[in-house]
């Protein structure tokens, strides 16, 4: 039995570098829409669809192989049950896998938060200047200008 235990524990510490990658690249999606740098952006973008698509395969690990370790202890695939009906050594190696999953989970989620609400941000301050930009447009065609736009200083 102690296969299993050391292949959940080495699947948390993969998922965990992997997370870990998805934080770095959401960091420097935050600091490059705070600083306009939008063509970064893209590229940034990019990067987060291929961690992404290696979160859901560590993710789809995970779970089986819990899945698995926990049908043949007895218990439900959840890590604190798992690590409880484990012998002290293996449960001690599987618990200090998750817990460091469970704080770069937390720090992700932070992360993303924040992000969240600096892309809301920018939404909202794009709306306003359009509709500005429409305003101002409008106005100084004025009603008789029929589409032409006076520069005269």
């Amino acid at each position: 039995m102690p296969e299993k235990p050391v292949l959940l524990a080495d699947t948390l510490l993969k998922q965990d570098e992997i997370l870990s990658e998805l934080l770095s690249v959401t960091i420097k999606q935050r600091e490059a829409l705070k600083e306009g740098r939008l063509s970064d952006l893209q590229d940034l973008m990019s990067d987060l669809r291929h961690v992404s698509v290696r979160c859901q395969a560590i993710e789809t690990k995970r779970m089986r192989l819990s899945g698995d370790l926990a049908e043949e202890l007895g218990c439900e695939p959840v890590v604190s049950q798992i690590v409880s009906a484990l012998p002290e050594a293996e449960g001690l190696v599987v618990g200090e896998s998750a817990k460091k999953l469970i704080e770069t989970v937390g720090r992700l989620k932070i992360e993303m938060s924040i992000l969240s609400r600096l892309m809301d941000e920018a939404k909202t301050l794009n709306e306003m200047l359009i509709t500005e930009w429409r305003r101002l447009g409008q106005s100084a065609m004025g009603p008789g200008a029929m589409g032409t736009f006076d520069a005269r200083i």
